[in-house]
């Protein structure tokens, strides 16, 4: 049999010749025919096909999961009242959840930063680049990106809700790691973490910073915390008094 090298099957390619069709030497030496060739792409085909669907049903559930933790935190409600077309709402709380249980950090701390950074606007851009929910700048979504496994690709991307809330949690959970507290935190998240030091080591600058933006988020937050623990306690509530009537 004719054994044809790889320089002179590119020859044939080239000069339209036909290319005899052998069997294929895969590497445990086990010579295989084009037919099963044919077959095991088939088999392989329906393989990756089962594996998306179970893929998708998985994150279908995740997604189930997560909202209903959304519906119990109040997570949901908040969301609600951001005036973001229904069929957005789900998905950003659903991203809040399960972000922030990812990075150990309140969800409601999210939103509560959603809400001063761009009052859940998706397109928000700020007058230095900023951009999206959570008001995440290019460089640092690219960063935020990479980090986490995956590529930004432009910038337009952090219009994604999903994208924005996860990259921007993330960084806020670094952020008050790095800083040692929320507030702190805050003040690198707005004025960016070089800044920020500078700010935190005069006394004068760092009460003065953190009288605004920094103050504004916290107060969001505790009303957002406030609310969410009266409707905990009406349904904890509740039962008690369908028992006695």
């Amino acid at each position: 049999m004719r054994r044809w090298t790889v320089a002179a099957a590119a020859a044939a390619v080239m000069t339209g010749a036909a290319i005899p069709s052998y069997p294929l030497l895969v590497p445990d030496r086990t010579v295989v025919e084009a037919p099963q060739v044919e077959e095991l792409k088939a088999k392989l085909a329906e393989r990756e096909a089962a594996l998306r669907e179970a893929q998708a049903r998985l994150q279908a559930y995740e997604d189930e999961v997560h909202f209903q933790e959304a519906m119990r935190l109040g997570v949901a409600e908040a969301v609600r009242a951001s005036g973001l077309p229904l069929r957005q709402q789900r998905r950003v709380a659903v991203a809040i959840v399960r972000e922030a249980q990812r990075n150990d950090i309140d969800p409601m701390l999210v939103i509560a930063l959603i809400r001063c950074e761009s009052s859940f606007n998706n397109y928000a851009v700020s007058g230095v680049g900023a951009m999206g929910l959570m008001q995440v700048m290019p460089d640092t979504g690219t960063y935020l990106a990479d980090k986490a496994g995956f590529r930004l690709g432009r910038s337009t991307n952090l219009f994604d809700a999903e994208t924005n809330i996860e990259l921007g949690t993330a960084y806020l959970a670094n952020l008050i790691q790095r800083f040692g507290n929320v507030e702190h935190a805050l003040v690198a998240y707005n004025a960016g973490p070089g800044l920020a030091k500078k700010i935190l080591a005069k006394r004068e600058s760092r009460k003065k910073f953190i009288a605004g933006y920094p103050t504004k988020v916290v107060k969001e937050f505790r009303k957002l915390k406030a609310q969410q623990e009266r409707e905990l306690t009406l349904r904890a509530q509740q039962p008690t008094e369908a028992g006695k009537s």
